[in-house]
């Protein structure tokens, strides 16, 4: 027992001899134990100078005492730096916010009693919004965007980098390319001013590597500017023809439209789409896809300046295969290609294809359907060689032939046409229309924003003549109004064939309707 109590002894005076040692060695400021903590004494930290800084009050010295960072070589970055903040300044100049608006017809039963046995059918109509992207290319206001951006709106808006907004008209399209054209509109008793276009680059220079800039409006988030580099070239979204650029620049939901912009400025593409490796997930996983600038160059050459749009041809026509005639090659689906004729002296005839051959592959890709296998032949440069795989008679073949070059239209919708059908239609149905003066509006009670637009004359042989008189008003085609004449076109130009047209008159200031079919 005695042993027992002089070993503890013995470590007890230990302890307190380290402890004594402790205390010698470290001075009053600096240490910190549990009689500090005990009393309240704070804990302050010294960053960048050396050892932890103890105060009994915060402000007897500073918390902060970093030491300047020895860098060497930073010039470059810098220039660099400073390079794409002004590339940016200058692009973002050019490049427009795209908002639009599209009529929907809902119909919803209203029940007409208490216990929802009876009602009746009621139509609703709303403006469904859209949103994209897009880039000036001339000093007069015509835009690039996409056409799935634009397609079937009933109104286009158009806010530029001032925050000015404008009212925007389509021009054209090729729904191949997802390519469209506006042109914006001058506002009521102005003129438009010179606006700063973007030059196109050659994007058959473009090398993968090279840094990008995407600038758009992604989610409604005007003038998002986003970096990265071409990842690759000749991208496929699917089976069809249309090759991208493939670039880590995140591109998300109302980017589509925007320019892909190289280190000069100069527009090297058209932003598209995403590509997404899961069904239902729909923002950037690190691939975004840009439609070539020289794709782009071309279709808006044919489309505002009426330059021909060259692409390949073989001299074949085409037509989808039916299941009758799939049974009778023995085929197991009806996809593929018909060909229904070959042009004399062609590329098609020297590489011997003839008319009931069945076009099942393409440069050994399947293709669907005799659209897509004509998009493929348009995307053929000038002596490019396809390979195609056909069947006749029952047996598989393969032949290869040469593509040349040749003006094509077929694919571009033109505001134009719409209009140029629309005035036809008019001259067929035997009437002549004008835009009320507003002398006129206002002898027939009318506003400037009252759609109306007046027919002068009705040809007395025509299939307007048991019904319309010179005279008539016309307010509405269907549900859309008529402001003026040239709205009137479009919308004659435009209608559904399909279906009977409803066309909203006024005589004396009493309403009536007449069917067009």
């Amino acid at each position: 027992m005695m042993r027992f109590i002089f070993q503890l002894t013995t470590l007890v005076g230990i302890l307190c001899a380290a402890g004594l040692s402790y205390l010698a060695m470290i001075d009053q400021e600096s240490r910190y134990d549990i009689f500090d903590l005990l009393r309240g004494r704070t804990l302050t930290a010294a960053i960048g100078g050396g050892t932890p800084v103890l105060a009994q009050n915060a402000a007897e010295k500073p918390l902060l005492r970093a030491v300047p960072l020895d860098l060497n070589g930073t010039q470059v970055l810098e220039e660099v730096n400073t390079a794409l903040s002004d590339l940016t300044d200058a692009v973002v100049q050019s490049v427009v916010s795209i908002d639009t608006t599209t009529s929907v017809n809902v119909s919803r039963v209203v029940p007409a009693d208490r216990f929802g046995i009876f009602g009746y059918r009621q139509n609703q109509q709303y403006d469904a919004p859209g949103l994209g992207s897009g880039v000036i290319v001339t000093e007069e206001g015509h835009i690039i965007t996409n056409h799935h951006v634009v397609a079937g709106v009933d109104a286009i808006k158009v806010t530029t980098h001032d925050g000015s907004i404008y009212t925007a008209e389509w021009v054209g399209s090729d729904p191949n390319v997802d390519v469209a054209v506006l042109q914006l509109k001058a506002p009521e008793g102005g003129a438009l001013p010179k606006f700063r276009p973007l030059g196109f680059a050659d994007s058959d220079t473009v090398r993968v590597g090279e840094m990008v800039l995407a600038v758009g409006n992604p989610f409604g988030l005007s003038e998002s500017v986003t970096r990265g580099i071409i990842s690759a070239k000749q991208r496929q979204l699917s089976d069809g023809t249309n090759e991208y650029f493939q670039v880590d620049a995140v591109i998300n939901p109302g980017n589509s439209g925007g320019p892909l912009v190289n280190v000069k400025g100069e527009i090297i593409g058209i932003n598209v789409a995403i590509f997404t490796g899961q069904q239902d997930v729909h923002v950037w996983q690190g691939i975004g896809l840009a439609i070539p600038s020289n794709e782009v160059r071309e279709v808006f050459e044919a489309i505002a300046l009426g330059k021909p749009l060259i692409r390949g041809y073989l001299g074949i026509e085409v037509d989808n295969i039916s299941r009758n005639y799939a049974i009778a090659l023995g085929l197991s689906s009806t996809q593929g290609a018909l060909v229904t004729n070959v042009v004399k002296g062609s590329p098609a005839e020297e590489a011997g294809l003839k008319p009931g051959d069945a076009i099942l592959k393409f440069n050994q890709k399947p293709v669907k359907t005799a659209e897509e296998t004509l998009s493929r032949i348009r995307s053929m440069k000038a002596g490019e060689v396809g390979t195609i795989t056909i069947i006749r008679k029952g047996e598989a073949l393969e032949t290869s032939v040469k593509a040349i070059s040749k003006s094509d239209t077929n694919t571009l919708k033109l505001r134009s046409d719409i209009s140029a059908t629309g005035q036809s239609i008019a001259a067929a149905l035997g009437i002549t229309v004008n835009n009320l003066t507003p002398q006129q509006r206002t002898a027939l009670g009318l506003t400037n924003a009252d759609p109306a637009v007046v027919i002068t004359e009705v040809k007395s042989d025509s299939q307007a003549a048991s019904r319309l008189r010179p005279g008539d008003l016309i307010h509405r085609i269907n549900q859309d109004p008529t402001t003026d004449v040239q709205t009137l076109y479009d919308l004659l130009g435009s209608l559904p064939r399909d279906k009977a047209t409803v066309m909203v008159l006024s005589r004396d200031g009493k309403v009536f309707k007449a069917i067009l079919n």
